[in-house]
């Protein structure tokens, strides 16, 4: 079961969970991973800072990323945003939103129904 988030919902959508995973892949040594806050702008950038050794590597030769905010409650939704990532100082990197999805599997089903946060426009 997967609802799209467009990537100006992605902030707000975001701001309902806790911190987030960011996921890239570092060719001789595989994924690496770090937990990360993520400052999300209205068009679905994000800036995070942190960022160091091996993920930063990875990174800087292949730009996609994913981050991967998980549920805060039994069987609720999980958000999945994919983005392309650039360098903007030493320890902190730019995400630009490709795709953002809310998933659960359908043996979830029985957890709460998604309610999408409120806007302010």
């Amino acid at each position: 079961m997967s609802i799209r988030v467009e990537p100006d919902m992605v902030e707000r959508t975001a701001a309902t969970f806790g911190s987030g995973t960011l996921i890239g892949y570092h060719t001789d040594l595989g994924v690496r991973i770090v937990t990360v806050d993520p400052v999300i702008e209205s068009d679905g950038t994000m800036t995070i800072t942190g960022v160091s050794g091996t993920l930063m590597d990875a990174l800087a030769v292949d730009p996609r990323a994913t981050i991967v905010w998980q549920p805060t409650v039994r069987h609720g939704w999980t958000l999945v945003v994919d983005g392309l990532a650039r360098p903007t100082g030493s320890d902190a990197i730019v995400v630009e939103t490709t795709s953002a999805m809310l998933h659960r599997p359908s043996s979830h089903s029985d957890g709460p129904a998604w309610e999408w946060p409120e806007r302010d426009d």
